[in-house]
C-alpha cells in the first residue's frame, strides 16, 4: 500500500482572515482529504492509505495535491496545486520519499510562493505490523489502513459507462529531435475524432514548441479508449506524462523512424484535474526515455561501444581518498566501470558496450565515488550524421568520438534559459560550472547481429601515449579594463581567471599562479550603479597550463565561426532596412552574396594529413566542406526574393554543423569574488581568444581584442533580474612560444606593486601586477 504523511503547508503571502486549510489528493482516480487546520502555516501530520491491490507503482505513477481553504462562504477556495512524481519509490521501494517545502502552482501553472511538505513511502502489510500503535505522525498507519477503502473495480465500472459524456484529450507537445529532411519547418498537427489543430511552425531538424491543445468531446466514455489507444487511460491519471512518440511515415512505415516527438497526453472527464508537470520544458536529467512506435517500423540494431581509458584532476575536497567510477547512461540505461584503487588519476581500461534501436538522442556520462563528481553529455547529433544537413544522397555517418578528452564539469549551474530561435536546444543543458576533470574515451557504433559481452576489460597493454600527445605549454593573459554597472558590495571584490584547474585558488591540490587582481572596493557611481576604480591602472592576470595541440580542430572551427559570424551581420543590416524600396536593399544584398561565396570557398584545414586527428575529425571535416560547397552554390544562384528567410535558412544550415565537441580545452572562467566565495562568472569558450600561427582569420574572434562580458548569478542565486557585473576585458590564449606576437601589453607599462610569501599559509600569491596607462 501507499503511505502518505501532509505534515504542513506554507501560504505566501499570508491570506486575510486567516484560511481553514485543507489538502485533498488523488491518488489512481480516488481522493483523499486531510482534516481542516485554520492558519497561514497549517500543520497537520495526517496518514493517508491507498491499497495497491495487484496494481504496483510505475515509474509515471504521481499523486495530485490540492490546497483549498474551505472557510470561504461560497465555495471551496483554491490556494495552489502540486504532482509528486513516485518514481523514487519504484526505484527505492524500501527508502521514504521525502518532499520538503514543495512549491504550489497558482491556476494558470505558474509557481507561487505557497509551499507544502510531504513524505511518501511505499508498505507492505509487515510494515504495517513494525509501526503498531506508537506512530505519532497523525493517526496510525494500521487504522489508516483499517479505513474503508473503494474496490478498484468500481472506478473501472464508471470508466466504461455508455452513456454519453463529455471529456476533453489534452495534448502537451514539447518538442521533436532528428527529423528527416533538408531546411524544413516543421509543424505539428494534431488530428483526434476528425478535429485538428496544429502548433507554430519553427526551424530545423531539432524544434522546441512547449505548446498545449485540447479538443473536447461528448461520447459514451467506452470509446475514450477507442480515441486515443489504451495507453492513456490505463496509466495513471489517463495520462501519458513526457514520452516520446516514434515519428514514421504513414504510406512508408518500413523506411522506419523519421524522427521524435515528445509531448504529453491526457484524457480528462467532468471535474478532473490534469496532471501538473513541475519540471522545466527541457531538463538535462530528462533522460530515461520510452519510445512509442508503430508495430509496421522495423527495428535497427547497433551497439555502441565506449572504450574508457583513464582520467585526470579528479580532486576530492571533502573525503581524503576516494574510488572513482564512471558511469555511462545512455536513454535510461546506466553501464558502470569497476572501482580502482583510490586516486585522482583512475585507469579503466575497459570498454561498455550498448545494445540500442538506432537512431538515438543523447548519452550522459558522470564520475562518482559515493557523490557525484562530476557529469559530461554527448549529444549524437554532434557525432553523427543522418546525411540531411546537405541536399542530395548521403549516407551520413555512424556515431564516433575520439580517442579524446573528455571534460567534466559539476557544482553551481548556470541558470536555464531557452534558447533563440534556431539555435541548438543541447546549448541549454548545464552539466555545471566549475571544473571536475576529464575522461579520455573513444565511441565506436557497430552494426552486428550477436554480440558477445556487454563489458570487458581492455588489454593492459593498451597504449596510453595518447592521452600525453603533444602536450604544450599555454599562457592565458587577461587585462581588465573596466567594471561597471554593479550592485552595491559592502566587502572588497576581487577576479579569479582559471582554466581547468589552474588559477583556481580554492584548488589547494595546484600551484597557485597570478589569477586573481587585487582586492578593491566599488565605488557608487552618482546615478544607479557602482563601478571598480581601477582608473589608469589596468589588473593584468597571467595563468599559465599545459594541454594538448588541438589547434588543428579550432583552426577549422575559428574558420567556420568566421563565416558565420559575417553572414550574420549582413542578416542583421539587410534586417534593418525597413523600406522594400530603397536602392541601398539590393547593394546589401549583393554584399551579402559576394562575401558569402568567398568564405565558402575558402578551403577548412585539411584533416586527412593530421596524424592526431581522429575518425571524427575526418568525417565532419567532410560533411562541413560539403555544406559549404552547398551554400557557395545557392548564393551564386539566388535571387533577390524571400531575401530574410533564404539567409535564415542559411545560417541555420551553417549553424548545424558548426559544434565541435572534441575540444579538450576547458572553457574561460571568469569569477567574481567577495569574501573568498564567487559570487557571479562569466563563461568564455577557449577557441574564441586562442591565437593561431595560421592568421587571423584561424585566430578566435576575440583573440586580443576588447570584448564586453555581462555575469551573471549561478542559477538560485542572486537578485532576481539584477546584473552583477559589466565587464570590459582583453584576453589572449596561445602556446607560449607565441607570446611574441602578444601586443597587449604594449599599450602600457607594466609594474609588479607587491609580492607576498606566507608560509604559514602556503605558498604566496603574486598580486599586484597591472598596466599603467
Amino acid at each position: 500500500m501507499l503511505r502518505l504523511v501532509v505534515e504542513s503547508a506554507k501560504i505566501d503571502p499570508p491570506l486575510t482572515p486567516p484560511p481553514r486549510s485543507c489538502v485533498s489528493v488523488n491518488f489512481r482516480d480516488i481522493k483523499k482529504r486531510t482534516h481542516v487546520v485554520e492558519g497561514n502555516d497549517p500543520i497537520w501530520n495526517e496518514t493517508l492509505i491507498w491499497h495497491l491491490w495487484n496494481r504496483p507503482l510505475e515509474n509515471d505513477s504521481f499523486l495530485q495535491v490540492t490546497l483549498q481553504d474551505m472557510g470561504s462562504e461560497k465555495k471551496e477556495r483554491f490556494i495552489g496545486l502540486a504532482t509528486v512524481v513516485l518514481k523514487p519509490l519504484v526505484k527505492h521501494p524500501r527508502k521514504v520519499h521525502f518532499v520538503k517545502d514543495l512549491n504550489l502552482l497558482n491556476h494558470s501553472m505558474s509557481q507561487t510562493d505557497c509551499t507544502i511538505t510531504l513524505q511518501v513511502a511505499h508498505m507492505t502489510h509487515r510494515d504495517i505490523e513494525k509501526t503498531g500503535y506508537k506512530d505519532s505522525l497523525g493517526i496510525t498507519t494500521r487504522e489508516a489502513a483499517k479505513q474503508k477503502v473503494p474496490l478498484p473495480s468500481s472506478a473501472m465500472q464508471r470508466a466504461l459507462c455508455s452513456k454519453p459524456q463529455h471529456f476533453q484529450v489534452r495534448v502537451r507537445v514539447f518538442e521533436a529531435r532528428q527529423l528527416t529532411g533538408n531546411d524544413i519547418k516543421p509543424v505539428v498537427k494534431l488530428s483526434i475524432g476528425g478535429q485538428q489543430q496544429q502548433t507554430r511552425i519553427k526551424m530545423g531538424n531539432n524544434p522546441f514548441f512547449d505548446e498545449v491543445g485540447g479538443m473536447g468531446f461528448h461520447l459514451p466514455l467506452l470509446l475514450k479508449q477507442r480515441l486515443v489507444g489504451s495507453s492513456p487511460t490505463a496509466s495513471p491519471g489517463h495520462s501519458l506524462l513526457r514520452k516520446w512518440l516514434g515519428l514514421c511515415q504513414p504510406n512508408k512505415p518500413a523506411s522506419g523512424v523519421t524522427g521524435y516527438l515528445k509531448v504529453t497526453i491526457s484524457v480528462l472527464g467532468v471535474g478532473d484535474q490534469a496532471p501538473v508537470d513541475q519540471k522545466l520544458p527541457y531538463r538535462a536529467d530528462d533522460t530515461e526515455v520510452q519510445i512509442f512506435k508503430s508495430a509496421a517500423v522495423p527495428i535497427h540494431m547497433a551497439y555502441l561501444q565506449f572504450f574508457i581509458y583513464c582520467a585526470e584532476d579528479l580532486h576530492f575536497r571533502k573525503l581524503q581518498s576516494a574510488n572513482p567510477m564512471l558511469e555511462v547512461e545512455l536513454i535510461g540505461e546506466k553501464l558502470k566501470t569497476h572501482v580502482p584503487a583510490p586516486t585522482d588519476n583512475p585507469i579503466w581500461n575497459q570498454i561498455l558496450t550498448f545494445q540500442i534501436q538506432s537512431p538515438i538522442s543523447f548519452c550522459r556520462k558522470q564520475t562518482a565515488c559515493q557523490d557525484e563528481i562530476g557529469t559530461a553529455s554527448l549529444f549524437l547529433n554532434q557525432i553523427s550524421s543522418t546525411g540531411e544537413e546537405i541536399e542530395g544522397v548521403s549516407s551520413g555517418f555512424l556515431p564516433c568520438f575520439g580517442p579524446s578528452f573528455l571534460t567534466l564539469h559539476g557544482g553551481k549551474k548556470a541558470p536555464f534559459r531557452i534558447q533563440e530561435e534556431g539555435a541548438c536546444i543541447s546549448d541549454s543543458v548545464k552539466d555545471g560550472l566549475a571544473y571536475r576533470g576529464r575522461v579520455f574515451l573513444e565511441l565506436i557504433t557497430q552494426i552486428k547481429s550477436q554480440q558477445d559481452s556487454r563489458m570487458k576489460d581492455l588489454s593492459h597493454e593498451v597504449t596510453m601515449i595518447e592521452k600525453h600527445r603533444n602536450r604544450q605549454k599555454y599562457g592565458l593573459c587577461v587585462i581588465f579594463l573596466s567594471c561597471t554597472m554593479m550592485p552595491n558590495f559592502n566587502d572588497l571584490i576581487q577576479f579569479e581567471v582559471s582554466i581547468g584547474h589552474y588559477g583556481n585558488k580554492l584548488d589547494l591540490n595546484y600551484k597557485p599562479l597570478v589569477s586573481t587582481t587585487q582586492y578593491s572596493p566599488v565605488i557608487y557611481d552618482g546615478n544607479i550603479y557602482h563601478y571598480v576604480p581601477w582608473y589608469n591602472t589596468k589588473p593584468v592576470v597571467a595563468v599559465t597550463s599545459s594541454w594538448e595541440d588541438v589547434s588543428f580542430r579550432v583552426n577549422c572551427l575559428n574558420l567556420l565561426h568566421f563565416t558565420r559570424d559575417r553572414l550574420k551581420a549582413n542578416l542583421n543590416t539587410l534586417k534593418s532596412m525597413r523600406n522594400p524600396k530603397d536602392p541601398a536593399l539590393l547593394r546589401q544584398w549583393e554584399k551579402l552574396l559576394r562575401e558569402l561565396v568567398q568564405d565558402c570557398k575558402r578551403p577548412l584545414p585539411c584533416m586527412t594529413d593530421q596524424p592526431a586527428a581522429t575518425n571524427l575529425d575526418r568525417k565532419r571535416w567532410q560533411l562541413r566542406s560539403l555544406v559549404l560547397q552547398e551554400l557557395a552554390q545557392k548564393a551564386k544562384h539566388a535571387k533577390p526574393r524571400d531575401m530574410v528567410a533564404t539567409v535564415e535558412g542559411w545560417l541555420y544550415h551553417l549553424n548545424t554543423v558548426l559544434p565541435e565537441p572534441q575540444i579538450s580545452l576547458p572553457d574561460v572562467m571568469i569569477w567574481l569574488m567577495a569574501k573568498e566565495q564567487r559570487v557571479a562568472y562569466a563563461r568564455v569558450p577557449a577557441h574564441s581568444v586562442l591565437f593561431s600561427q595560421a592568421g587571423g582569420l584561424y585566430s578566435g574572434r576575440f583573440c586580443g581584442k576588447i570584448q564586453t562580458l555581462l555575469l551573471q548569478y549561478p542559477e538560485g542565486e542572486g537578485q532576481k533580474d539584477t546584473l552583477p557585473a559589466h565587464l570590459r576585458v582583453c584576453m589572449w590564449l596561445g602556446n607560449v612560444t607565441d607570446s611574441k606576437d602578444l601586443q597587449l601589453l604594449r599599450q602600457g607599462d607594466m609594474v609588479v606593486y607587491a609580492e607576498t610569501v606566507s608560509s604559514a599559509q602556503g605558498p604566496g600569491r603574486s598580486t599586484g601586477v597591472g598596466v599603467g596607462g
